[in-house]
């Protein structure tokens, strides 16, 4: 089969790498669609030292199965899946008494694994989930944001009526600020690039505010001078930290929710001062059923995010092109790649 792998230099090297059904339990999947963020490229572009090369990039894929080792009672050949970036390690401490979703040790596609930047893929039947023939290819791409968003609301405690601030209209944002207001809280969605905030509220997210000198006063006024109980600090926002610190009450929850994140500076004697609670939520694992049955709901609306396909043969260049924007800190657009040609 055919892969990109990224070396230590930043070069691309496309190689031929076979993958057998070589347990019981795989499955061979055809990947059909591979999705390049801008995690993605931070990733294999050094930052944080996190990835041990040579790696295969590409943490989000789709594709259908063509092939199994033994027959399923819910997976068949031509079945369209989507594929979970992550594996529990199976071997520390929360993973030997059965709760894999604490695990410390995730395998993770793209970063300690290798990703899905290639035509071929074997996997274990439990990473693979049947996409209905509702749910379109494009929505389906997005399921390991959807499956995160999910993490932020429960570990957060979401309920019904309560104001959530998000910092960061990505894709992610938007995402998470949608299955918020599905799931009957009121999200209060923060960016400083009017550009980001205007797909959202076409989204339907009411409260989208812009980063200015009087935002706290645009929260308190929202909230009617109780600030924000919850709050979420989205990765590569690029909006300062001390704004989830700023716009949060007293006894707040905040979280750092991303794949990946540049290093950054928190004035911690503000959350010390507020008592606040921080935490990250940094996977979905254990939450993709749910993510398709959000997307069947039509529960997320990603009509206003749309990606523009591009070619197996343009690889080596768009990513090149992609390394070379973040080096020099421009802005890019995530990658989706047809792996059918």
């Amino acid at each position: 089969m055919n892969c990109w792998q990224i070396n230590s230099n930043g070069k691309i090297e496309k190689i031929n790498k076979t993958e057998l059904l070589d347990d019981v339990d795989s499955v061979k999947i055809k990947i059909t669609r591979t999705l390049i963020t801008e995690e993605d490229i931070a990733l294999i572009s050094g930052e944080g030292k996190a990835v041990s090369y040579p790696i295969i990039p590409g943490r989000m894929a789709i594709g259908q199965i063509i092939d199994l080792a033994s027959p399923s009672e819910y997976l068949n050949k031509g079945t369209k899946v989507c594929i979970s970036a992550l594996r529990a390690c199976g071997k520390c401490y929360h993973c030997l008494e059965g709760n894999e979703k604490k695990c410390f040790d995730f395998k993770i596609a793209g970063q300690n694994s290798d990703g899905f930047l290639k035509d071929f893929a074997v996997l274990k039947t439990a990473d693979v989930f049947p996409l209905p023939q509702s749910v379109k290819e494009t929505d389906a791409i997005y399921l390991e944001y959807i499956a995160l968003a999910l993490s932020v609301i429960d570990k957060l405690g979401i309920e019904k009526g309560q104001h959530v601030g998000i910092i960061g209209a990505s894709v992610f944002g938007s995402i998470l600020s949608q299955l918020i207001i599905y799931y009957q809280g009121v999200p209060i969605l923060i960016d400083d690039d009017e550009e980001k905030l205007l797909p959202a509220k076409k989204s339907g997210i009411y409260y989208t505010l812009k980063v200015s000198h009087k935002i706290e006063e645009d929260v308190s006024a929202l909230t009617g001078g109780r600030m924000i109980s919850k709050v979420v600090y989205v990765s590569r926002s690029n909006v300062p930290v001390d704004l989830a610190f700023k716009i949060s009450s007293a006894f707040a929850k905040v979280a750092f929710a991303g794949f990946s994140y540049p290093p950054i500076k928190a004035p911690m004697n503000l959350a010390i001062r507020k008592q606040l609670s921080c935490i990250a939520v940094t996977n979905g694992f254990g939450n993709y059923e749910t993510a398709i049955n959000t997307l069947a709901n039509k529960a997320v609306d990603l009509s206003h995010y749309p990606l523009s396909l591009t070619k197996m043969e343009d690889i080596e260049t768009n990513l090149n092109n992609m390394m070379t924007a973040f080096k020099e800190k421009r802005k890019f657009d995530s990658l989706l790649i047809n792996m059918l040609g």
